[in-house]
């Protein structure tokens, strides 16, 4: 189980069941819509995380900024999903550029490796697959992106994720920690804790009827200080230890969070049209909304009364 280091003035918003849990209560959209993170008890994705360590970390030797910047954020099918390799003087070589640095740069050219960790990464894809029909079970997906971060990930910044679409949708993750060692991360304030604390200091009104991925980059940015001073906010976190092979769920835009140390892990993020969502009301866009009418709401019942005009 997860070893959870609560910090008493952010709110508790871990909740746990099992998948039997899960399945019995037709699905846990509720707690993950009103911000919850949900972990899976008693379960553990059952993969070679072992193969997985032999990987490289580091995309240092790509030159070219976009595919390094796509071996990052790899998504799993590259492993196992494709036209099969051709041999050509001793070389493999594959139709895709991707799968092709996948095998050249992160599996150091080992066909065995490949293989083995496509073996692995196939199982955790299905997995991720299960676990999401079981926790979302009315969801309507009209996009997946199965990532896996297989390169090390060190003292990130506190952040709210930020997708820049601008669009009014849903998402949930399925997260897991696919490496022997314990993944750690740091999460805070909800964005609608943030939005109340620092609505007046900050002129957060300046937002309302904006797409709210302006005020998710001020956030990340301005206030928390984004890439460039790390470090730099004073918000207390609570502190996870997220153990090899453990699942949780979430959405990324509603809780503030830092990966403190990881070194292999699966992000699985679901887009959905709000139709599907327990309550549509709960989608991120009207969530900050909500926020700002009761913060306008509040501003004018504080605000003193007129001065009767003169007779």
């Amino acid at each position: 189980m997860a070893h959870i280091e609560r910090h008493p003035q952010v709110a508790d918003y871990f909740v746990q069941f099992s998948l039997a849990e899960i399945e019995a209560r037709g699905g846990v959209a509720d707690l993950v819509e009103t911000g919850n993170i949900v972990i899976l008890k008693d379960y553990r994705l059952d993969v070679d995380f072992e193969v997985l360590t032999r990987l490289r970390k580091s995309t240092e030797g790509i030159e070219d900024r976009q595919l390094k910047k796509t071996l990052k954020k790899l998504e799993s099918p590259f492993f196992f999903e494709g036209e099969p390799p051709v041999e050509r003087k001793g070389r493999l070589l594959f139709a895709n550029d991707v799968r092709q640095a996948v095998f050249d740069v992160i599996c150091r050219g080992d066909r065995e490796l490949f293989d083995a960790a496509a073996k692995a990464l196939q199982h955790s894809h299905d997995e991720a697959l299960r676990i999401f029909g079981a926790a979302f079970p009315s969801y309507e997906p009209f996009r997946l992106v199965p990532s896996v971060r297989l390169t090390r990930t060190l003292f990130e910044n506190l952040h709210w994720d930020n997708h820049s679409i601008d669009d009014d949708f849903h998402q949930a993750r399925v997260f897991a920690n696919l490496d022997v060692r314990p993944r750690i991360w740091h999460v805070s304030h909800r964005v609608p804790e943030m939005m109340r604390r620092l609505y007046r200091e900050h002129d957060l009104g300046r937002f309302a009827g904006r797409d709210p991925n302006e005020l998710l980059d001020y956030l990340n940015g301005d206030v928390l200080g984004g890439g460039h001073k790390i470090w730099m906010d004073n918000q207390p976190r609570h502190r996870i230890a997220w153990e090899p092979g453990e699942v949780w769920l979430g959405e990324s835009r509603l809780i503030s969070h830092q990966i403190y140390y990881g070194e292999a892990a699966m992000v699985y993020m679901w887009f959905m049209r709000s139709k599907s969502m327990a309550d549509p009301q709960n989608r991120f866009n009207a969530i900050v909304e909500d926020v700002h009418r009761e913060m306008a709401e509040g501003a004018a019942a504080d605000a003193p009364e007129a001065a009767p005009a003169a007779a």
